[in-house]
């Protein structure tokens, strides 16, 4: 027994200095998981939906966008679909941009962010769990409000060139 324990002492000790894990971590609850299991469409009210001629206006700011995977389409070899992670700092930006050639939808991992819409009068707050689609008529623009990084796994169907 003494034997074994020395050999996890030393393993232990030995990996302490190359691993580094903090305890709360692993109690902390999954926020992706808690994301995709409260994920809901979040869409301008009804009473507020309207030609917006307000426009997020500028170049992209604190915005990370990592490509996750891309699976082209059977039926059509020159379009896949495409998961991204967007990762957004404080006051970071996602510009003014339009969907006619790609669509798909947006889901709110972690952190705020606000979406500013061509087709509703009020921006839109998404939290965590919340989607946002992306249809063929959408234009829109995102801001980081917050004073938290915000997290989004973005899915489109994209153009690819062969």
């Amino acid at each position: 027994m003494k034997r074994i324990l020395a050999g996890l002492f030393v393993s232990t000790a030995a990996l302490g200095g190359c691993v580094s894990v903090d305890v709360a971590e692993l109690n902390a609850p999954d926020v992706t998981l808690l994301a995709i299991n409260h994920a809901e469409r979040r869409d301008c009210p009804a009473d507020r939906a309207g030609a917006n001629p307000n426009r997020l206006e500028g170049a992209a700011s604190g915005v990370e966008g990592v490509d996750l995977a891309l699976s082209p389409l059977a039926s059509d070899p020159t379009r896949a679909v495409r998961l991204r992670r967007l990762t957004i700092q404080p006051g970071g930006v996602v510009p003014w941009h339009a969907h006619d050639v790609n669509q798909g939808m947006a889901l709110m991992v972690s952190g705020e962010m606000t979406e500013y819409r061509n087709d509703c009068l009020d921006p839109i707050v998404h939290r965590a769990g919340h989607i946002a689609r992306e249809d063929t008529a959408t234009q829109h623009g995102w801001r980081n409000l917050s004073d938290e990084v915000a997290v989004v796994l973005v899915s489109h169907v994209v153009r690819v060139t062969q």
